[in-house]
């Protein structure tokens, strides 16, 4: 879906891609990972021009997307960012359909599709579809951020470090909500992150940088199991490698039949890994956690015996 090939970019003297070669396949839930200086957002905002590269190329779907007017290539990509930048004095419904407006759809269609888009993101249309950005919380104005971005049903979503400003319950819960989203839609994504947890919890692809080239690429178990590089080592690993494996863990693949499951356990949603069993098992202070379906129906019973063995 999206490829680099041989990308270089500069800011006066310093150098923010050197040759970057890098394919992210349709479909995939890509992260680009490494700290502060890596490359990652420059590479990101290659992709719908919002910066033109000094050399190499950037292909969508095998076509250089210098081939293709900016404004008309990024009203076919999604774009959400930090800063979210809904326009303040829009409505939730407005913010949501400025691209569709801007490419012709009819009132009708778009009414649909905000609420399809709101339904989707777990916001009640008819609760928040006339609400203004200022009344609704930095987690709700991120939903309805992601929903102005898949208003015109793109193919690609890009993703500059799009909750890094949220506390970190609220960006727990958005990252569930996410990975939902992909997993319903099956969009390639691309996000950029500092955050190796967010990284796991989210990638079916990891791509990390270091100082504008690219150490390795592969899915989070391969980074995990094999790093290619010391500074993919080190940072895969931060000291609690073990945890971090679990998060590659469904919980639903160690569940057991609930039977006769003690009163008082704490519940995990369908889609929780091992390592969010395990953390609401220390929350909790129980030595098992109850797993529950997507309707919230107890599936099963995870047991700390059988976490410490994964």
């Amino acid at each position: 879906m999206i490829r680099f090939e041989g990308v270089e970019k500069s800011f006066g003297a310093a150098r923010a891609l050197d040759g970057l070669d890098l394919v992210v396949p349709e479909g995939a839930f890509a992260v680009l990972l490494g700290g502060s200086g890596a490359g990652k957002s420059t590479a990101l905002r290659l992709v719908n021009r919002l910066i033109e590269p000094d050399a190499g190329r950037v292909l969508l779907r095998g076509r250089d997307v210098a081939a293709e007017a900016a404004p008309a290539l990024r009203r076919r990509i999604g774009y959400v960012i930090q800063g979210i930048g809904l326009f303040p004095h829009w409505s939730v419904a407005r913010n949501i359909g400025a691209v569709p407006r801007l490419l012709g759809w009819d009132d009708r269609r778009i009414a649909a599709r905000v609420e399809e888009l709101l339904a989707l993101l777990r916001l009640d249309p008819a609760e928040y579809r006339d609400r203004m950005p200022a009344e609704l919380s930095g987690g709700q104005a991120q939903r309805v951020g992601v929903a102005r971005a898949l208003a015109a049903d793109p193919d690609i979503l890009l993703m500059d470090e799009p909750f890094g400003a949220l506390d970190a319950v609220t960006r727990q819960a958005l990252q569930a909500e996410l990975r939902h989203l992909h997993a319903a839609t099956g969009k390639t994504i691309l996000m950029v992150s500092h955050d190796v947890e967010e990284a796991l919890a989210l990638a079916t692809r990891i791509a990390v940088m270091a100082e504008g080239r690219l150490l390795q690429e592969g899915s989070p178990r391969e980074l995990l199991d094999s790093p290619a590089d010391p500074r993919v080592r080190d940072l895969m690993d931060g000291g609690a490698l073990g945890m971090r494996r679990l998060s590659l863990v469904p919980a639903a693949s160690l569940a057991r039949p609930d039977g006769a499951a003690p009163e008082g356990l704490p519940r995990i949603p369908a889609g929780a890994t091992a390592r969010d069993a395990l953390e609401a098992m220390l929350a909790a202070r129980a030595d098992a956690a109850l797993l529950e379906d997507a309707t919230g129906v107890p599936a099963g019973v995870v047991a700390l015996a059988d976490l410490l063995r994964a």
